[in-house]
């Protein structure tokens, strides 16, 4: 135990590309302080680099980096100010004490979501004092329903975890554990020793209404893309696109980025000898993946393509990158195109509210993000689609992944197929 409080411990995705494999020397100095105050009590130096390691074995895809970040950051910092030892002496009491820990934190630990975990201060980069290893949950649903009105939010900022991130924490933990003992670095892991997991992870039904938009709000998201293509072509068209692509090819904002080593170009787009068109991507687990091109889809593509001054379809080996910034640099990155698909989410709620929709109808687009469309397309796809294919556009490894998540109708159209049931004749 001490008296030290949390700080982060590993800055953006960029930075930490850029420390060096064998020594602290490209470290902030402030980590490196914190470090070796915790020395010689606990061998928080070792810690870390072995999980500066362990990160770097996930930094292919900055989205995964940051779900690992979080997850062995939190780890280290409750073994060395919470329990007072090294990660490399932990047991299986003590993992179940994390996971204790991670369902309700100290309130010291918790802290509003913070953009920057490192801030400029006269030209050098300190710890953002805001930051917390634990954030709260905000209620985006809430959060713009009172920016809107400018009324308090009726959901207040709490922490709580969900059942998914709480395996996630397990998941990535015990990973860490896994890549030091293929090191050779420890025997043993402390999250796989844990017998009763069953008082950790709960088996619960769907919940209601999920990351699905309905019929209407869809057709209003995609009504309003093209009506902002139309408004301003030069910045819009775009906007049309990555909506289209997000939502008809299944995929994920990180499949339209790109990432380090794999920038998507035009030549993305492939047909082959059948005439069928594709899409390559490169998906989880730095693994290609090829998703079938709708007729309609296609035209979507035409459509960006000549707003670009580009041939209606894409020819072999065309290096043209797929997205381009405004100022025609290309690529854009995660949240660029996050940002790209939320202005369209906000734009659409805006028109829906003008055509006086009522709130029923448009309160969950509120809640909605770019990875709704997914999960959308998937949900109104699966009823029409074979199993198999729909597993291989989405890239799912099993096909219980793809059966659990989809095969099942949206839930308005289940109630109201629930609603005509009858007691008696």
């Amino acid at each position: 135990m001490t008296d030290l409080l949390p700080q982060p411990l590993f800055d953006t995705y960029s930075r930490f590309l850029g420390l060096s494999a064998n020594n602290l020397v490209s470290e902030n100095r402030f980590v490196v302080r914190f470090l070796n105050k915790l020395e010689p009590t606990v061998p928080a130096r070792e810690d870390y680099r072995q999980a500066r390691d362990f990160l770097r074995s996930y930094s292919g895809w900055e989205t995964t980096f940051k779900a690992y970040r979080i997850q062995v950051e939190r780890l280290l910092l409750w073994s060395w100010l919470r329990k007072g030892s090294s990660v490399l002496s932990l047991k299986r009491q003590d993992a179940e004490a994390f996971l204790e820990f991670a369902l309700a934190p100290d309130p010291a630990w918790v802290g509003k979501t913070v953009q920057r975990r490192f801030i400029q201060d006269q030209g050098e980069l300190i710890p953002n004092p805001e930051w917390r290893p634990y954030d709260t949950l905000g209620n985006k649903a809430s959060r713009k329903l009172a920016q809107e009105t400018g009324l308090p939010r009726l959901t207040p900022e709490r922490y709580e975890i969900t059942q998914g991130s709480l395996k996630q924490v397990f998941a990535i933990c015990s990973s860490f554990y896994d890549f030091l003992n293929d090191q050779d670095v420890l025997a043993g892991n402390p999250f796989r020793a844990i017998k009763q997991k069953s008082r950790f992870f709960q088996k619960k039904a769907p919940a209601l209404g999920g990351k699905v938009l309905d019929r209407l709000q869809w057709a209003f998201v995609m009504e309003t893309a093209e009506w902002m293509a139309h408004q301003d072509p030069e910045k819009h068209e775009r906007t049309l696109f990555v909506i289209a692509a997000l939502f008809s090819l299944y995929l994920r904002i990180s499949e339209l980025a790109g990432r380090p080593g794999w920038n998507p170009t035009m030549q993305a787009f492939q047909k082959d000898p059948s005439g069928a068109w594709w899409y390559v991507t490169v998906g989880k687990g730095n693994k290609e993946r090829r998703v079938s091109v709708s007729d309609e889809m296609l035209s979507y593509l035409k459509r960006y393509r000549m707003s670009r001054n580009l041939s209606p379809l894409p020819h072999p080996g065309e290096s043209t990158p797929l997205l381009l910034k405004l100022d025609g640099r290309g690529g854009l990155t995660d949240r660029q195109i996050r940002n790209i698909v939320q202005k369209c989410f906000d734009t659409t709620l805006k028109r829906m509210q003008a055509e006086g929709r009522s709130e029923d109808e448009i309160s969950s687009l509120r809640a909605a993000s770019a990875h709704w469309l997914r999960h959308t397309s998937a949900t109104y796809d699966a009823p029409h689609r074979p199993l198999k294919h729909l597993q291989d556009d989405l890239g799912h490894a099993k096909a219980s992944t793809t059966q659990d998540i989809y095969y099942n109708n949206i839930e308005q159209e289940r109630a109201a197929s629930g609603r005509s049931r009858r007691l008696k004749e």
